[in-house]
């Protein structure tokens, strides 16, 4: 199977010269076999290099859609297509011939066409009256300026002519197709002086008996025939032959070399030019191939033109893509990224004014929607803010709720250590802390009768020490008071707690603790703390020699 990608092909048979292009993305081909349903394409021979065999249509997903050769008998037999051009451009000559004769069918001028060897460099009209228009294309080939026969040269794209015998001339024409525009390349004619080129639109220009004219004018005057391109009189001739002199600094080579500069910087032009500027670039680019250029600038003018053109292509096919998108959005969900790709693409000028109309009704509703949301986010924010706010009022009010429940905790625990300790309730601990207490209380213990027998006192930083538990050390004087009330549940009544080691060498803090375990365990105290000083030295002592 034919693996190549052949863009164009002819109608209906082998020697057609009715041309035709495959669409590239597979919607568009879709909509293009409906519409030519019965028509057949062929590998015309009419095309460079042509086998005159049928092709199809070859619909893909993954590059693009284009024509492929049929199977057949002669692939068996090594026949190969020639041809080696295969893009768009391998047919302009039949899409040349087919424009020039619906412009000269509009002026009533009969004309018959020939394509001369090698087929695609050049195309002969000869017109009814007797005058012929050479289209030469191949800028390989030779262009026979000897040929009497032709009334005007048309010189396609990198086609070069001596500066001498453009001197000579006055004028030379040119011809090319502009790259695509909504939908269509227009075929343009323009008139290369030595000095500049000027192009127009071939739709705006007219046959006159003295050539190429605007179309508003069916004559032009001898004096107007040079400004619009037209053949001049042997006069206007010579004048101009003393006019504009060849000199030896105006070889082709020193008018190359000159170039060269403007080569490098239309190149990176091109390479760099964003939508809105790629056609201009373009149009840079196939102007300096009408000029002298060494083969190198050439090549590379060539190359640049023809990557040029493709961007184009992808350019203006990803545009309808995103420009469907934009259609199809429902109102509230437009991206940002694909309005922004959409205004990018819309800057080309070659962008219908319906798109660009759409992509600006779209700006605005977006910018306003943007804007809606913005102001949404405000005032989410303050009233965020304004949460936080009262959050934070609510914290510092309950901060200092328990600041004073401290400090009046704080003055009654003074005023019960200058008078009897008031009662201390049994604080209901979860299961899990009533466990922690009661293996802190087991240590505990075993400290306290060790430093009774020995008549020494302890602190509880000094039994977290000694017996290694640290987290006698971090217990505040609830919990204190918790693991002493299990500690010494277990002697009898009429024995003197261990404790005592710890509230005699304690201060008030260690008074009042051992005040709220002796209430906890219903153990009588005197109320004076003196008194109670002097009793628990006593109960030191009888613990010390033996209860």
């Amino acid at each position: 199977m034919d693996r190549r990608l052949i863009q164009t092909a002819v109608v209906g048979f082998p020697d057609s010269d009715e041309p035709a292009i495959c669409p590239e993305d597979p919607q568009e081909l879709d909509l293009f076999r409906l519409e030519n349903t019965g028509t057949t394409w062929w590998c015309g021979l009419n095309l460079p290099g042509g086998c005159g065999r049928q092709l199809m249509t070859r619909r893909c997903d993954d590059k693009i859609c284009h024509f492929a050769h049929y199977p057949s008998a002669g692939d068996e037999h090594g026949v190969q297509c020639g041809r080696l051009a295969r893009g768009k451009d391998s047919a302009d000559h039949l899409f040349m011939k087919a424009d020039l004769a619906a412009w000269l069918k509009a002026q009533d001028m009969a004309v018959t066409f020939g394509f001369p060897e090698p087929r695609g460099s050049a195309v002969v009209s000869d017109l009814a009256d007797g005058r012929r228009l050479l289209v030469h294309l191949d800028r390989t080939q030779p262009v026979n300026w000897d040929d009497a026969q032709v009334t005007e040269f048309l010189l396609g794209t990198g086609v070069l002519i001596p500066p001498d015998r453009l001197a000579a001339r006055g004028y030379v024409h040119r011809i090319r197709y502009e790259s695509e525009r909504d939908g269509r390349r227009p075929l343009i004619i323009g008139t290369q002086r030595p000095d500049r080129t000027d192009w127009s639109d071939l739709r705006a220009l007219i046959l006159t008996a003295q050539g190429f004219a605007p179309a508003t004018r069916s004559e032009t005057s001898p004096a107007e025939q040079t400004a619009t391109g037209g053949p001049a009189s042997p006069e206007r001739a010579g004048e101009r032959r003393s006019i504009v002199t060849v000199a030896r600094s105006d070889t082709a080579a020193a008018t190359a070399a000159r170039n060269h500069e403007a080569v490098q910087a239309a190149v990176r032009d091109l390479n760099w030019a964003g939508p809105e500027r790629l056609r201009d670039a373009l149009a840079t680019i196939e102007e300096l191939l009408t000029q002298d250029q060494s083969l190198e600038d050439d090549r590379n003018l060539g190359e640049a033109l023809a990557a040029g053109r493709r961007r184009l292509t992808l350019q203006t096919r990803r545009r309808t893509e995103v420009m469907n998108q934009l259609r199809r959005t429902e109102p509230g969900t437009l991206s940002r990224e694909l309005l922004k790709e959409a205004q990018q693409l819309t800057s080309d000028p070659g962008a219908s004014e319906e798109d660009r109309t759409l992509v600006a009704e779209l700006s605005d509703q977006y910018r306003a929607e943007a804007e809606q949301r913005l102001a949404d986010a405000r005032r989410q924010r303050i009233l965020a803010e304004q949460q936080e706010k009262e959050a934070l009022q609510q914290q510092r009010a309950e901060l200092r709720r328990r600041q004073e429940q401290a400090l009046a905790e704080l003055e009654a625990a003074q005023l019960r250590t200058r008078g009897a300790a008031p009662a201390v309730p049994r604080r209901r601990e979860t299961p899990k802390v009533a466990a922690e207490y009661a293996e802190l209380a087991k240590p505990l213990l075993g400290a306290l009768k060790k430093a009774a027998r020995e008549g020494e006192t302890r602190t509880w930083e000094s039994i977290a020490d000694r017996t290694g538990t640290k987290r006698l050390r971090q217990l505040g004087h609830p919990a204190r008071v918790e693991v002493l009330v299990i500690a010494e549940s277990g002697p009898p009544a009429d024995r003197p707690l261990w404790s005592v080691v710890l509230a005699s060498a304690g201060g008030q803090e260690a008074l009042a603790i051992h005040r709220a375990v002796c209430e906890r365990l219903q153990r009588p105290l005197p109320d004076a703390d003196e008194a109670l000083r002097t009793r628990l030295d006593e109960e030191r002592i009888i613990l010390q020699h033996g209860w």
